[in-house]
């Protein structure tokens, strides 16, 4: 619009004559609403750079949910927008792992009481399978929380923060810490998500919306939650059931009337295996030993005064903001080059590493003892090669791992006894990161470390598991040991506890994690053998049963991608406009032997693509083949097969594993077949006394998966070998990788 000159002899301007940071400051005042109805009053203002900017959706996502920041992701704009819409209905909370102190809010008990069927051995391995979570599964008790908008695993606890600001914890904050008021003289663990409480006095998040007690971000460790209000005050808990204790300092002064920046203001905590961390503007990163109340404190006390704490040099360095804006006591301009402004930092058992606005990356060693309370002169790593300067973004990490992000989309991890090497002798070892395959320029987002397991966060809404789970706890969250899918996933069980390692194969481009039940079926159905488990026993004998790893890692890896774009592979894909797909993973997290994810669920995309996967049996009348209730069909299934399927699926599944014809199933026919022995048709009514309901080819009475005449994967693998068998070999369903068996090592 040109200018005009009115009567007066004004002259008028059109809101496009205003500069485009003028336009980029008037949108973050605006809501979504008014934000959508600007923008699409013409066509310079609609299109993709207002429309989708990164700022405006990232910083109303983060202000509407108190979404934590995502670094490497911050500048999608298109990915906060999608969010922005999904959260207010779709977030679900998933956990998997070791169930130990109910750590993951899951009940201990199953439909039917299996626990309470079969002998005392078999009683001990259902118990065992039901502590151990080899699925995502979603958290119990969380459907009057709201919007939950982040999730972090502690030591023995998962801790929820909501879009008001509460905190709510299942399990037990400190797993070790001894109560003498009652047996079993340890915390007791929370069944249910359990919201963290404050002193008397202050507001509690369930009552209103306080400044002073509206957690804005938080950190779980491994034995203690820190939470930083609206306000910026600092709170600390290790016991579900005490109040929290405000946390003050001696020697540093902090501000808490709300302000987002100027000296005092506390603009993150952490909380470490052991320690606790702040940083303070006009101060640096604050390490301090956690918090505890007792049981016998004064329920008045609301307030710790730290007395001992230590300052890691050099990171208390602020950029001036503003083109008029000047170097004060604590913005040395000397720092401004050679550390620059703390921008994340992580804390591990015994090292402190941050990043910095320069792209810069510095590790301190942590001396604490009861003579000395100190850390160390920062070393800088170096991430640069002879050929790139990489630009490092973000550093993520807990207890003895992390991993480093740069800009060109490189993930580095390492551990901390390879980065001790260059802190005491202040020279990097050849071996300091490793470079797995599955995480470079695949859009990594974040990467969560539990004890001897980690995830990987990818920006398209999926999560990849590595690494290791003791005892076959689950922690991949690929499947287990006892339902033994988590072999096709591809991992090797070993030792008496079995411990279950990724094969290399995986490393090159990763195993994700399911969250469709159908795909567990599916899984099922392959690992019993599919149609024909006879015709396919040498080959399982080989993908599943030989100390040669190469067939079970390429045998996975058809499996997992199979098990990619799975709506795309049913057609519906394309019904969905935003292509966040039924699950989105929003944040992933991991402790000890358990994990974690927020993940928004589209429940009618999700239905669509079950309902996609079934097929009415034709084997039966069409009147026959009607769904059953729900609880009829349940209460079928809990009375009349649960103990002979519970007992005859774990004897039959290793004699396939073997190879072996099974003890008490006879191989499953294909639709409509005949019986090789009788001659005659399969009844189906038989079949299902017999075969588990869980066996993969059936979602419920009257209906068959598409899958359900499919039979083992046969391959030609890459050393020229061929899979024994009588079916046709399988395609690829995306060009086979190159692997590299040294990743990830």
């Amino acid at each position: 619009m040109d200018e005009k000159t009115v009567p007066n002899g004004l002259t008028t301007m059109s809101i496009l004559d205003l500069p485009v940071d003028i336009l980029l400051l008037i949108f973050p005042h605006l809501d979504a609403t008014s934000f959508l109805h600007l923008s699409s009053t013409c066509k310079a203002l609609h299109n993709a750079d207002f429309v989708n900017d990164a700022a405006y959706w990232s910083t109303l996502v983060r202000t509407t949910f108190r979404v934590p920041n995502q670094p490497t992701a911050q500048h999608d704009g298109k990915r906060w927008q999608k969010l922005y819409k999904r959260l207010l209905t779709q977030s679900r909370i998933y956990t998997w792992g070791d169930n130990d102190k109910a750590c993951l809010g899951h009940s201990y008990d199953t439909p039917g009481s299996m626990a309470h069927l079969g002998p005392p051995r078999a009683r001990r391995v259902n118990a065992l399978r039901r502590r151990h979570i080899s699925w995502p599964a979603e958290m119990q008790g969380t459907e009057d929380l709201g919007v939950v908008s982040d999730v972090q695993c502690g030591g023995w606890s998962t801790t929820m923060l909501t879009a008001k600001g509460g905190l709510h914890t299942v399990g037990v904050l400190d797993g070790l810490q001894f109560d003498q008021r009652r047996p079993p003289f340890m915390q007791t663990p929370a069944m249910q998500p359990t919201a963290l409480k404050y002193p008397p006095g202050f507001v509690q998040p369930h009552e209103r919306n306080d400044p002073s007690t509206a957690i804005w971000q938080f950190s779980a460790g491994r034995a203690h939650v820190l939470g930083l209000s609206d306000n910026g005050r600092i709170w600390s808990w290790q016991n579900i059931e005490l109040a929290a204790l405000h946390v003050k300092f001696l020697n540093h002064d902090t501000k808490e009337d709300g302000s987002a920046a100027g000296r005092g203001t506390v603009h993150k905590v952490v909380a470490g295996w052991n320690k606790s961390a702040a940083v303070i503007e006009g101060t640096g990163i604050v390490l301090w030993d956690p918090l505890q109340r007792g049981h016998d404190d004064a329920a008045i006390e609301d307030a710790v005064l730290v007395l001992e704490s230590a300052v890691v040099p050099t990171t208390g360095y602020r950029r001036p903001k503003g083109k008029k804006a000047r170097h004060t006591e604590y913005t040395d301009p000397s720092m401004a080059e050679t550390v620059g402004q703390v921008e994340n930092f992580v804390l591990l058992e015994h090292v402190l590493l941050f990043s910095t606005d320069i792209g810069k990356i510095f590790a301190a060693q942590i001396f604490w003892s009861d003579h000395e309370q100190r850390v160390a002169e920062p070393v800088e790593i170096t991430i640069s090669d002879a050929e790139n300067e990489a630009f490092a973004t973000d550093v993520q990490g807990s207890f003895r791992s992390f991993a480093i992000f740069t800009r060109d989309g490189t993930v580095l991890t390492s551990n901390q006894d390879r980065l001790m090497d260059l802190l005491r002798n202040h020279q990097a070892p050849e071996n300091l990161f490793t470079r797995i395959p599955a995480l470079q320029h695949r859009g990594v987002i974040s990467v969560a470390f539990g004890d001897y397991h980690f995830h990987a966060l990818h920006s398209s809404g999926y999560i990849t598991s590595y690494g290791n789970e003791p005892q076959a706890c689950g922690a991949l969250g690929l499947g287990g040991h006892a339902d033994p899918e988590g072999r096709l996933r591809g991992i090797r069980y070993q030792g008496i506890g079995g411990d279950g390692r990724l094969v290399p194969h995986a490393y090159t481009e990763g195993r994700r994690v399911w969250f469709e039940e159908e795909k567990r079926d599916w899984i099922k159905f392959l690992t019993a053998g599919g149609v024909d488990a006879e015709e396919a026993s040498q080959r399982m004998r080989m993908a599943l049963g030989t100390p040669d790893v190469r067939c079970q890692g390429e045998v996975s890896e058809w499996i997992e991608q199979q098990g990619r774009d799975w709506e795309a592979k049913f057609g519906l894909k394309s019904e969905e406009d935003d292509e966040l797909g039924a699950y989105f993973a929003l944040s992933v997290t991991a402790a000890g032997w358990h994990s974690g994810a927020l993940v928004l669920v589209n429940e009618d995309l999700a239905a669509k693509v079950q309902a996609a996967c079934e097929v009415r049996d034709p084997s039966l009348p069409a009147a026959e083949a009607e769904p059953e209730e729900p609880e009829a069909a349940a209460a079928e299934d809990a009375s009349s097969s649960l103990l002979s399927n519970a007992v005859s699926t774990a004897v039959d599944y290793g004699r396939w594993f073997l190879g072996l014809a099974p003890y008490n199933v006879p191989a499953p026919q294909p639709h409509g077949g005949r019986n090789a022995t009788t001659g005659h048709a399969n009844n189906h009514r038989a079949e299902q006394i017999h075969v588990p309901r869980d066996y993969g080819n059936s979602p419920r009475e009257g209906y068959k998966y598409v899958w359900a005449s499919e039979h083992f994967p046969r391959l030609r693998l890459s050393n020229g070998v061929e899979m024994p068998g009588e079916v046709p070999f399988d395609e690829w369903r995306y060009p086979r990788p190159e692997f590299d068996l040294d990743a990830g090592l």
